[in-house]
């Protein structure tokens, strides 16, 4: 008798040997998946994710030749499954998409990350929640340099752009975001996060507590560790280890 609770995945990826791979350890090692089809080109699947109604889609970022990943979920009316995407890189854009809840395999796809990112789809699909229209606005800006941010917060996301973050201040588990005229965006995710997210597009932890936006930095005043006074008149503590770093980038900036 099989798993009545099952999700149906589908995989879409160019590479033969990446699908036989996923399907290989999915068959063997994650019993709560059943795999209902297999496509090498997102032009194959597209035109039947309707009518397969998976659960689960494991999407090849880029595939040579033919549409991305990328590409087809833009031309799709509708988002009615998780996404995994598959990639063999893992740059600022495929963070992004990690950040903001979409989740993501690095190949060769390791066991344990899948089942990782399998229960991290029960526990998303139990909240019973939409998330199609936001996550159709992330891979649109995963696609170039991040200009927009999601941000999750207790009452579900807000997009912000990078040039109105004057900085963020880490509260525990939770991130205070500050933009111009010092309006305030309180986040569930950490500090941390935002800083790996954010590290790549103009931003700075100078502070266990303190991640700047550096095009918003004003002036740098001198001291043990010194301090910054951002465009808005804030002033930060700079922590002592953080002082030589700073004055290094901010010198080529």
């Amino acid at each position: 008798m099989g798993i009545t609770n099952q999700l149906k995945a589908v995989i879409i990826d160019d590479d033969e040997f990446s699908c036989f791979h996923l399907q290989d350890i999915i068959k063997h090692k994650v019993s709560d998946v059943e795999m209902i089809a297999t496509f090498n080109s997102a032009e194959d699947a597209i035109g039947k994710l309707a009518s397969l109604k998976p659960d689960v889609v494991f999407l090849d970022v880029e595939m040579p030749g033919g549409m991305s990943g990328f590409d087809m979920l833009k031309k799709l009316p509708a988002i009615n499954f998780e996404i995994i995407f598959t990639t063999s890189h893992e740059h600022y854009a495929i963070r992004a998409i990690r950040f903001s809840a979409i989740d993501y395999l690095l190949k060769p796809v390791n066991i344990a990350d899948l089942q990782e990112a399998i229960s991290r789809v029960y526990e998303k699909r139990s909240k019973d929640t939409d998330l199609s229209l936001w996550q159709m606005e992330v891979i649109t800006q995963a696609k170039t340099k991040i200009e927009n941010l999601a941000i999750p917060t207790m009452d579900g996301l807000i997009f912000i752009g990078l040039q109105d973050i004057m900085y963020c201040e880490g509260d525990d588990r939770y991130t205070k975001i500050y933009q111009n005229g010092k309006k305030m965006v309180m986040s569930s995710r950490t500090l941390g996060s935002f800083e790996e997210l954010l590290l790549p597009h103009g931003f700075f932890r100078i502070h266990k507590s303190h991640l700047i936006n550096l095009n918003h930095m004003k002036k740098y005043l001198r001291g043990d560790g010194g301090q910054v006074i951002l465009t808005d008149g804030t002033t930060l503590d700079v922590s002592r280890r953080k002082k030589d770093e700073l004055l290094k980038l901010v010198s080529q900036f």
